[in-house]
């Protein structure tokens, strides 16, 4: 049977914890898995994933930590002046400690779901403890075939009717409305007008941060869902977003085209598990 405990953490005792031990018999020594939010989620997970998550680990004889970050699910806010981001970087370092202190790890590695994918890759860059991370939805970059394949995305959701209607719109004279301002003022648009998923850090950014970490002996599993076609549309799109960059041959990357972002399918849930599990035995439990 599975051991958890739940815990307070970190120097103010803000961050709320749950400990998963190893399986009696079986454990892996020094190793820790860390796991947490994604975006807003608590530390159970997008469909509980983490929870999931541990109990695997645990059989495969690796104790886990899973937290929420200040501010998020049970933790309440930090008093720290640190930028967000930053302060999510301290309190995973905090659960390693903690970690460390209580199961006597010290080589981790995190799983990280959307945000917590940038947090993991941060903490990386600042904690040589973490040694390896898989990275959910990861921010991805435009390539020459993503464009096609959002183009072709856009077309089957449109249809015949919708394309056609688009084409008329944009032949036929714009009609004055009623309400419409004699000056000829742009009404309002939507405040979500303009917005992109594009990373606000620049690829040059991402590509030096890599190239420490893989420098580093850092494992780096970038993996994709398949259900954000006009964001990340093909299996080597990562390949693509960095053709030429050495580190692209040493790290993994992968999608499930089966899942949705928040891994809402039992097929998708095991699929991800069994990656997860097969990246842990080929590229860095081994090390």
């Amino acid at each position: 049977m599975t051991q958890e405990h739940s815990l307070i953490l970190g120097a103010e005792q803000h961050i709320v914890a749950t400990i998963t031990q190893a399986s009696s018999g079986t454990r892996k020594p020094g190793w820790c898995a860390v796991l947490t939010n994604s975006g807003v989620i608590p530390r159970s997970g997008p469909h509980r994933m983490n929870v999931h998550l541990a109990r695997h680990f645990a059989k495969m004889g690796i104790p886990s930590i899973r937290f929420d970050m200040s501010g998020l699910g049970d933790s309440r806010r930090a008093t720290s002046s640190l930028p967000m981001v930053e302060q999510w970087v301290a309190d995973t370092r905090a659960a390693m400690d903690e970690a460390q202190a209580r199961l006597g790890c010290d080589r981790f590695f995190m799983v990280g779901f959307c945000s917590g994918a940038e947090v993991a890759h941060l903490t990386a860059l600042a904690d040589p403890r973490l040694r390896g991370a898989v990275l959910w939805d990861f921010y991805a970059f435009p390539t020459h075939l993503s464009k096609l394949h959002k183009l072709a995305y856009r077309l089957r959701r449109a249809g015949v009717k919708g394309i056609a209607r688009r084409l008329i719109a944009k032949v036929r004279p714009p009609e004055a409305k009623p309400d419409q301002d004699k000056g000829g003022s742009r009404a309002p648009v939507s405040a979500y007008e303009g917005l992109t998923s594009a990373p606000v850090t620049s690829r040059e950014e991402y590509t030096q941060r890599f190239r420490t970490l893989v420098d580093q002996g850092v494992e780096l599993f970038f993996y994709y869902s398949g259900g954000e076609p006009e964001w990340y549309a093909y299996r080597g799109q990562f390949h693509d977003m960095f053709k030429g960059e050495a580190f692209v041959q040493r790290v993994a990357f992968e999608q499930l085209a089966l899942s949705d972002h928040l891994l809402t399918r039992q097929p998708a849930q095991q699929a991800f598990i069994r990656d997860v599990d097969r990246w842990l035995k080929e590229r860095l439990l081994n090390q």
